[in-house]
């Protein structure tokens, strides 16, 4: 199977899988399970930057509409993550990744590499997501909680994904 099409569909079982978790799995207001970031950082690095600002604005605009929330949350904050996953990228990875086209499986790297730059990720994803979801709504400690619980469960959720679904042979 060529490349490209495994990858479009690697995608498109994503994106579903996004869709049902928004749409049938909730665990209360204080967690969001999200897919995107996994999804932005597997782009290629040496795709030209407004090609992956709208491929990742469009991914959170079809999740935005296809679920039940704020329209434009999810693809302001995969915009960011588009933004700055690039520059992210090469300080997190050794020096001998910087010539790839794509983030390394983690058999090639380590899990370590994997986590470090996935919670980054989800940290300027979520920083984005919950200032402009309810950040006036509650307080700052109330947000600062849902902050990093929702960093630790989404990592957990995003390694899973990217380990069965990026990382097979």
């Amino acid at each position: 199977m060529p490349d490209y099409l495994r990858q479009t569909i690697i995608y498109a079982v994503v994106i579903f899988i996004q869709i049902i978790l928004n749409n049938y799995v909730n665990l209360g207001p204080m967690i969001y399970l999200c897919l995107i970031p996994l999804l932005i950082v597997y782009l290629p690095l040496d795709q030209k930057n407004y090609i992956s600002l709208i491929i990742a604005f469009g991914l959170g605009l079809i999740i935005d509409i296809l679920s039940d929330g704020v329209l434009g949350l999810n693809a302001g904050a995969a915009t960011l993550v588009a933004l700055v996953y690039k520059p992210i990228f090469y300080p997190v990875f050794q020096k001998n990744n910087y010539s790839k086209k794509y983030i390394p499986p983690i058999r090639e790297s380590d899990i370590g590499h994997h986590a470090l730059y996935l919670t980054i990720i989800l940290a300027i994803y979520f920083l984005f997501y919950i200032a402009f979801d309810g950040l006036a709504k509650t307080t700052l400690v109330v947000s600062l909680i849902r902050f990093v619980t929702n960093i630790a469960v989404n990592l957990a959720l995003v390694l899973i994904v990217d380990f069965t679904l990026f990382n097979r042979s």
